[in-house]
């Protein structure tokens, strides 16, 4: 859409896997929440922001609302967050060390999804399809949008990250793109890779 906004998706996609992981149910977050309410914290509403300024808000706030009770509108409007529509919370967040795919693994394996921001500048990575997405004109300090880390392997002898993006499910595959892993940190995948601790 219009509203520039992956880290909300990163950061509620987070902390919607660490809540699943600690007590077993799944609950739909609300990115409209972070977008409206974490300006306060550095964030720009549509116009970008990061996830660590989004942990930040949700720990100050004591939580953040369920998308069901705040969906998600695609533009920027007042804070409207309620106490009653909590859906879950944290007490902290943790940041990978910058650049270091063994420690970006390490969590993976460990404690679940992360959030990490990549430079998805590139058309090749607009358009993707499938297979192992590697650029030799990606870099890894301008990061330009931000994902879901959930899990890694290795295709066809090619070692990748498999990431969540928020482009909807008719992108890549199926919302899903296989990125380069164990290649010199490519795109940035590990610069500034965080999750939150509940």
């Amino acid at each position: 859409g219009n509203c520039g906004a992956s880290y909300a998706f990163s950061a509620v996609g987070a902390l919607e896997g660490a809540w699943a992981l600690a007590f077993g149910n799944l609950v739909t977050l609300s990115e409209q929440n972070i977008i409206d309410c974490s300006v306060p914290y550095g964030n720009y509403g549509c116009r970008g922001g990061n996830m660590y300024n989004a942990f930040q808000y949700i720990v100050a706030n004591d939580g953040i609302d369920s998308s069901d009770s705040y969906p998600y509108s695609e533009s920027q409007y007042s804070c409207r967050y309620s106490q009653d529509d909590n859906g879950a919370q944290m007490s902290g967040c943790v940041c990978i060390s910058s650049g270091s795919e063994d420690d970006l693994q390490m969590a993976l394996a460990y404690i679940g999804p992360l959030s990490v921001a990549v430079d998805a500048s590139n058309n090749a990575f607009k358009y993707y399809s499938g297979g192992v997405y590697s650029s030799t004109q990606c870099s890894s300090s301008y990061l330009t949008h931000a994902m879901l880390v959930t899990g890694y392997g290795t295709y066809n002898g090619v070692d990748y990250y498999l990431v969540k993006n928020s482009w909807g499910e008719n992108w890549g595959s199926s919302g899903y793109i296989m990125m380069a892993r164990n290649k010199y940190n490519q795109c940035g995948i590990a610069t500034d890779a965080s999750y939150p601790t509940l």
